[in-house]
């Protein structure tokens, strides 16, 4: 069973791996173009305000580290801190009708506690099975004498995927629509859902000469897997920048969470918060660079993010950094 399923990962993780080679070689010109004629190079400014756009033409591949730290009722909830790698390919296809059908995956990795540092990793409640974040959500049961908080090793987990449809029209109204799923991959058995989610997807915004605003909603269920427990999740992806020049930005980038299985006090995730991103030219590769700090305005009663420090670094892939 475990060596099968490792194979799958490996061959999933490799494919992804293997795209961005696959999109250099192959994407030299747009399908509506019926030349070679040399296009105008994009500004930074304008890729900068392209990549702040989630339903861009640009192809690129986002590597991101995320780091939280917890707070809750339970007891050693505000020891828990959690650091996260997140490699996240995205490749849209441009139609002639001058729409993107987009293809987007997720692949995050819990990283190993490094000695220096206590409890960085998922953290884990014991009790009669482990119960992670999410199912603490939906756990009236769990209190301070029924387990105990335990860290776990780094491991591939969980990865989400999207595919979906639309584009920016010629005033700037931003749409797309799709469906997002979440396989379960995790090579750690306790920090899996071991469900398999799926369920539509919206994203609405504007693009204007000042930079983009906008949002992302998902709204996932479970269809296959352990059916000990349900799982509704409503998330509203929220997408501002607003650009200074030379390829600056102010941004804001907070992730909107709402469990409709939790109970009571424990349903919200509501961040605030906002960074600074720089984009720039690598030779001919523009890459995008942001940090980002997010406090969590509510939480999970029991256990649920305090505070949130993401860095994002994004190389733009293909040909896809000209117009």
């Amino acid at each position: 069973m475990y060596t099968n399923s490792f194979k799958l990962k490996y061959l999933l993780v490799m494919t992804l791996l293997g795209m961005p080679a696959f999109s250099l070689a192959a994407t030299t010109v747009d399908s509506d173009q019926d030349d070679d004629t040399p296009r105008p190079v994009m500004t930074v400014d304008e890729i900068a305000k392209e990549l702040s756009n989630p339903v861009t033409a640009l192809r690129s591949i986002v590597n991101e580290i995320e780091f939280r730290d917890f707070q809750g009722d339970l007891r050693d909830a505000s020891d828990q801190t959690n650091l996260v790698y997140r490699f996240s390919p995205s490749f849209p296809f441009k139609l002639r009708n001058g729409k993107n059908i987009l293809v987007r995956a997720t692949i995050p990795i819990d990283i190993y506690e490094p000695e220096w540092r206590v409890n960085v990793d998922d953290p884990i409640f014991e009790v009669d099975r482990d119960y992670t974040e999410f199912l603490l959500r939906q756990s009236p049961q769990i209190t301070d004498d029924t387990g105990k908080f335990r860290s776990v090793h780094g491991h591939l987990s969980d990865f989400t995927y999207d595919v979906a449809y639309g584009g920016v029209s010629d005033n700037g109204f931003i749409s797309m629509y799709g469906i997002s799923g979440v396989l379960s991959a995790s090579q750690n058995i306790s920090g899996s859902r071991d469900q398999a989610l799926l369920g539509p997807e919206v994203a609405l915004g504007k693009s204007a000469d000042w930079g983009v605003i906008g949002a992302w909603l998902t709204h996932l269920v479970d269809v296959a897997g352990d059916d000990s427990f349900k799982t509704s999740e409503t998330t509203i992806d929220l997408f501002f920048s607003y650009g200074l020049g030379n390829g600056w930005q102010i941004i804001s980038n907070p992730t909107i969470l709402y469990d409709w299985e939790a109970d009571s006090g424990n349903k919200l995730l509501l961040p605030l918060g906002g960074g600074v991103a720089k984009t720039t030219r690598l030779g001919r590769i523009p890459v995008r660079m942001e940090f980002e700090v997010q406090n969590f305005l509510v939480s999970p009663d029991r256990l649920g993010p305090k505070w949130l420090l993401s860095f994002r670094v994004t190389p733009v892939i293909g040909n896809m950094f000209e117009k």
